[in-house]
């Protein structure tokens, strides 16, 4: 029954919210009440399941080129509207569609009187590429995003007790993230290995630990399965988050998966799958009290027995120290 009710939402928003008459009068309830909503999180589906979250099949085509108010979530200071289109990133290649759809969520952004539009996934970046968004404002969201990834990483060496010492190897460390995140992770002392799309992941530290950061374009981690070995952590930011099939992978190679599902907030209806309970990065309200919040993708059996071999680590390199200093 919920969801029947979560599939049905775009079609009742159609008729009372996502028209242009109701939303001049939304816009005008939002100014009136002094704009307690301030911000549009555009949203789209990297696979269909997320599509099938949201709305029925037949209504796929329909919404493709229609963002339609589908939720609202809570965030920072004050509430925003999320908009969402069935549009996939193949779509965004075709000649005019971001255009299009930038056309139209700046119109409703107006009528709504909302001062910030927000753009999920590749949305932004591509935007950018196709000059339809400015440098400054990549740049700061990038800075963001990449502030709230850095904070999971010093959650997770926390959580799983890692030496100061672990390398970061950055996938998509050349990238609008990557970029800003990697000076972060310098100012604070890790070593970094930056991997973007045509590198090998490097062989300096090939079987050592090391923290895995994905913030690369959707399948990068899928196409270098074959490189990765048991001793990577892996900490993935990026949209969506890995398949079953591929976590099946990952297990067997006794590499725990831990996801940045986005910043401590709440949704109605919640995000999808791994999302569930934040809210993504990309739509974040820009507060500097942003949380991570992390969620642990593989086995718990797994998680178990590399909090083990990481303190046993932890133990050796202990003992190694002393021996060394005792030595000298």
């Amino acid at each position: 029954m919920v969801r029947f009710l979560r599939k049905s939402l775009p079609l009742l928003s159609i008729i009372l919210l996502s028209n242009p008459v109701s939303l001049l009068i939304l816009g005008l309830l939002n100014r009136a009440l002094l704009k307690p909503f301030r911000s549009c999180f555009i949203i789209y589906p990297a696979e269909k399941k997320y599509a099938d979250y949201y709305c029925f099949d037949f209504m796929h085509h329909f919404f493709k080129h229609r963002p339609v108010v589908c939720g609202i979530y809570f965030q920072g200071t004050f509430p925003g509207l999320i908009l969402g289109i069935s549009a996939t990133e193949e779509d965004f290649q075709q000649p005019g569609f971001l255009k299009d759809l930038k056309n139209k969520t700046d119109r409703i952004g107006l009528l709504i009187g909302t001062s910030t539009i927000r753009y999920a996934g590749l949305l932004s970046s591509e935007m950018h590429r196709q000059k339809l968004s400015t440098s400054p404002q990549l740049k700061s969201r990038s800075a963001s995003i990449s502030m709230v990834v850095f904070r999971a990483e010093k959650l997770l060496r926390e959580e799983l007790a890692l030496d100061k010492k672990t390398p970061v190897i950055l996938l998509g460390g050349g990238g609008s993230v990557g970029t800003p995140l990697k000076h972060l992770l310098n100012a604070a002392g890790r070593r970094i290995y930056i991997v973007d799309r045509n590198d090998s992941l490097p062989a300096a530290i090939q079987g050592k630990r090391a923290i895995l950061i994905d913030v690369a374009h959707k399948g990068a981690l899928e196409e270098r399965v074959s490189e990765l070995w048991s001793g990577i952590v892996i900490l993935n930011e990026a949209y969506p988050s890995p398949t079953r099939a591929m976590l099946q992978k990952l297990e067997r190679l006794k590499i725990p998966v831990f996801h940045l599902a986005g910043v401590r907030g709440f949704a109605l209806p919640t995000f999808p799958h791994a999302y569930n309970g934040g809210i993504p990065c990309c739509g974040m309200n820009d507060n500097g009290d942003s949380v991570p919040l992390i969620k642990y993708l593989t086995s718990p059996l797994l998680r178990d027995q590399v909090i083990e071999l990481i303190a046993k680590e932890n133990a050796e390199n202990c003992f190694d120290s002393d021996y060394q200093s005792i030595a000298a």
